[in-house]
């Protein structure tokens, strides 16, 4: 397993806290995180190779948050409980993870990449 820096894990813990504060004044906005059936967006700020992945799962309520490290930033989104599942299992057994997102830092885009 590679090993995360103390400055990554550093730059989690802000970006966590920094979403509790919006969590806690706004709730948890998993419904609005969760986009309905659109036309996809593929990421206007930026895209980048995931160097880490990982996911919150709350058991004191329904928030998911998938948190992927791309770009020298942690990059969020909030996902149904349905798709946490799915997600993750694809994601975490992928060889590659590209990842796209926009101004917010929200991810709007995942590839996960299998080699054979």
């Amino acid at each position: 397993m590679a090993e995360v820096s103390a400055e990554v894990l550093q730059q989690l813990q802000q970006t966590q806290a920094e979403l509790a504060i919006t969590f806690e004044t706004q709730g948890p906005g998993v419904q609005a995180g969760v986009a309905a059936q659109e036309e996809p967006v593929f990421g206007a700020a930026g895209s980048g190779q995931a160097q880490h992945l990982l996911v919150d799962h709350y058991f004191t309520s329904t928030l998911r948050r998938l948190y992927a490290y791309a770009g020298g930033a942690w990059r969020y989104r909030n996902v149904a409980t349905p798709d946490e599942q799915g997600l993750a299992q694809v994601a975490f057994s992928a060889d590659r993870v590209d990842v796209w997102w926009d101004a917010s830092n929200v991810l709007t885009l995942v590839r996960c990449w299998k080699n054979f």
